[in-house]
């Protein structure tokens, strides 16, 4: 066990041989607290290992048929009883062990750290607080459990490696109780369980108070680098009666910004939830991860509150530390919403959001309009998003806005994924550091240097430095993300992403930008399988960057004069008209007086209504060039029913204009 800062540890039997088994089918364990300067800190395990072991010290040790009985009620403190508190085995098994409480419900069963090849067999649990916390430990596999009536039954409180929990049931007394803590977890296959009446059935994520070794967490020293959590499947799992709709969501993946700073590092990665059904049961909740993919989930009656979806995934995206490091890279692969108290799914600052499959029916139980999907600020990371093969009940929203993207501007430091305009082109920083003096990106290449790194100021000793200030050590750039005073010589050097100097920390940084051409400034690809029996809205200038279908009608040559009509298309589903452009293989010069309009309509029973118009009284046509036909976000005459005709209409003003080879494309979604 590590070292307690102001607790003792009063143990009652010491564990100090390896090749040893403790064997009581049937017999039961309970401890007398010691009488002697009592206090509530005081950890009392049953078997413990000495402190700190390194893995290996001590291997083989067996746990067969041992009940431990927590009930110490006449303890007048409450010290911490625990049943076993394991340090630097390797070969440690528990088989048809037992963990309950004959009193109130308290204590906790083992503690196991930096320990390898553990095994648990067929443990029942009941009425305990904790049911197992393991941390610093590699191949752990338990299977054949039952948890009933805890706080929280498996914390996995830190780093380990090759995780299997399989085959099992929790059953809780109340849904706040958390079933499996999954923090800092390196390569994990969860499932093959049934929850009953619990709070979140799995948080995952990685903390920013860990370190990275077990010798470093025994002395409490500073976190030098970040465990990120990766490669872990959650899957076949079932809960009725789940969590709630504020606190205790039914799955919680991520980590909440409010709580550190993770700048450096990415978040958690490669996260699946597969063959998950849910009923009752708090919302899933989503803060940041990469690789992310829930395939095969079904959430019936899913509770959230206010502005929340029964799915919920938004990245933080408030600090540009935010936009940089907290990342939503996310794919649903078959999902059933029903009978949600409010939306479906939200997905919010997204860099890719992949939505196929998705079935939503009945939501919104407490009366109010939110969408079944929405896909929210999708310019914040220059998202992906992909929807097909989707049938949902509700409305649709998506919303993006790249006239919010500044401009590059020069002698300014940019943290990665800022994304800036610069000659009429996007650019997302992939590297951070300085502009230069002038000129910024302008090619289309993938990691275009920016140098301005020459502004980072040298390092000097005993300064004081605050928060992202940026300075030079040698051939090597730091950017400050704790604020204090440096130390006298040498300054900060190396790769950890938190590297002390004095009391200021340090994380190291390129020092020049680099920059990523991007082609649109976000994207929507919405497939030809999408059945939407509500609406599909878009907000800010989605209908410039979404792709659907499109037909390419030939207009030909207009004289001066006279007003050409011309039928497009006839709707065969829900249509909505999203761009039209145009285009002539001869110059048309603008006259205020002289002109021709293009006016786009939509025909319902004869009647029209206006989806888009342009002129050449300002504007004209430069020949080969495409010119934008002005289809605004959703306009009324954009969105057509079956059998909705739309149709060309051009006009003339004073004695008109010629205009030759006269072409258009119309894009558009069905849905």
């Amino acid at each position: 066990m590590r070292n307690l800062t102001g607790n003792l540890v009063f143990r009652s039997i010491a564990v100090q041989h390896s090749n040893v088994t403790f064997s009581g089918m049937g017999a039961v364990l309970r401890q007398v607290s010691h009488t002697v300067g009592l206090v509530s800190g005081d950890v009392q395990p049953m078997f413990a290992t000495d402190k700190n072991m390194t893995v290996g010290t001590i291997k083989d040790i067996n746990f067969v048929g041992i009940s431990f009985d927590s009930n110490n009620n006449t303890d007048a403190v409450n010290s911490n009883q625990r049943g076993f508190y394991i340090v630097g085995v390797d070969g440690l098994r528990f088989t048809y062990t037992i963990g309950h409480s004959t009193g109130t419900r308290r204590g906790y069963f083992a503690h196991l750290d930096n320990s390898k090849n553990i095994q648990v067999t067929g443990h029942r649990h009941d009425k305990m607080t904790g049911g197992y916390n393991v941390r610093f430990c590699e191949n752990f596999v338990m299977t054949n459990f039952i948890f009933k009536d805890f706080s929280e039954a498996i914390d996995l409180d830190g780093p380990s490696k090759r995780v299997v929990i399989r085959s099992g049931i929790f059953e809780g007394t109340d849904r706040t109780k958390q079933c499996i803590d999954i923090n800092d977890q390196i390569d994990a296959s969860i499932g093959d369980f049934c929850c009953y009446f619990t709070g979140t059935i799995a948080l995952v994520n990685y903390k920013t108070t860990t370190p990275e070794t077990y010798a470093e967490y025994v002395v409490n020293a500073p976190v030098r680098n970040f465990q990120v959590g990766k490669r872990i499947i959650l899957s076949n799992i079932t809960g009725y009666q789940i969590g709630d709709a504020v606190n205790s969501p039914s799955f919680f993946i991520g980590w909440d910004w409010a709580a550190g700073n993770h700048a450096g590092a990415a978040p958690v990665q490669d996260i699946t939830l597969d063959n998950i059904y849910l009923d009752d049961a708090g919302f899933i909740q989503v803060l940041e991860a990469t690789g992310l993919v829930l395939k095969n989930v079904t959430l019936r009656g899913g509770l959230s509150s206010a502005t929340y979806a029964a799915v919920d995934m938004r990245s933080s995206a408030a600090t540009a530390d935010q936009i940089a490091y907290s990342d939503l890279d996310a794919q649903i692969d078959g999902m059933r919403v029903e009978g949600a108290q409010r939306g479906g799914v939200k997905i919010s600052a997204a860099s890719r959001a992949v939505v196929k499959g998705l079935m939503t029916k009945g939501n919104n139980t407490l009366g109010g309009t939110d969408s079944d999907l929405t896909i929210t600020g999708m310019e914040t990371r220059a998202c992906r998003a992909v929807v097909d093969d989707c049938d949902i009940e509700g409305t649709v929203t998506l919303t993006g806005d790249s006239t919010t993207i500044a401009a590059w501007a020069a002698n300014t430091f940019y943290k990665k994924n800022a994304i800036r305009t610069n000659g009429g082109n996007f650019y997302k920083a992939v590297a951070e550091g300085y502009s230069a003096a002038a000129t910024g990106p302008t090619t289309t290449g993938l990691n275009e240097l920016d140098d301005g790194s020459a502004l980072a100021a040298t390092w000097a000793g005993s300064t004081a430095y605050v928060v992202d200030n940026v300075v030079k050590n040698g051939a090597a750039y730091f950017i400050c993300m704790t604020a204090g005073t440096s130390a006298a010589t040498v300054g900060p050097t190396g790769t950890d992403l938190r590297i002390a100097d004095g009391t200021a920390v340090w994380r190291p940084i390129n020092g020049a930008v680099r920059w990523e051409y991007m082609l649109t400034p976000y994207s929507v690809r919405w497939g030809k399988n999408n059945r939407v029996r509500g609406t599909v809205a878009f907000n800010g200038d989605v209908q410039k960057y979404i792709y659907g279908e499109s037909i390419a009608p030939e207009v030909g040559d207009l004289a001066a004069t006279g007003v050409v009509n011309k039928s497009v298309f006839v709707a065969r589903r829900r249509t909505l008209i999203t761009r039209v452009s145009y285009q002539t293989t001869a110059a048309v010069v603008a006259d205020p007086t002289n002109y021709r309009s293009l006016l786009l309509r939509r025909y319902r029973a004869g009647v029209p209504t206006t989806v888009s118009t342009i002129d050449t009284t300002t504007t004209g046509f430069t020949a080969s060039v495409y010119r934008d036909g002005g289809v605004t976000a959703s306009p009324a005459g954009a969105y057509m029913e079956p059998g909705d005709i739309l149709q060309l209409t051009s006009n003339v003003g004073g004695t008109g204009v010629a205009i030759s080879g006269l072409g258009f494309t119309v894009d558009f979604i069905e849905f």
